[in-house]
């Protein structure tokens, strides 16, 4: 039987983590996006300006949040799935931008109705 050199066993390692990740990430996401909805749709009419910047802070940074959970997910799909978002022209890349932007002012919208 040969011995596993480090780098396999660092690769296993690794696939481990990725397999982690592809379970529990899609939870976290669902969990996140919705911890962002209820923070974008808390009512802004009786708010003071300090309050309102505080608001669109957080909502700025549930969104952070929100990109930071989903680079995750595709970098544990696979090598595949993060090529793929490189090779994505810049147009693209910003209209995924574009739909994102106008989810959030739809929320923000909706609290304000």
């Amino acid at each position: 039987m040969e011995a596993k050199s480090g780098t396999e066993d660092r690769m296993e390692e690794l696939d481990t983590v990725r397999a982690e990740f592809l379970q529990s990430l899609p939870g976290d996401i669902n969990r996140a996006r919705n911890a962002y909805r209820r923070m974008a749709q808390a009512a802004a009419l009786k708010m003071d300006a300090k309050s309102f910047a505080a608001h669109q802070t957080a909502c700025k940074a549930g969104l952070s949040h929100l990109e930071g959970l989903i680079k995750l997910l595709r970098w544990a799909s696979g090598p595949d799935a993060a090529e793929n978002d490189k090779a994505k022209s810049p147009a693209m890349q910003e209209a995924e931008i574009r739909k994102l932007i106008a989810e959030a002012r739809g929320a923000l919208a909706g609290s304000e109705g």
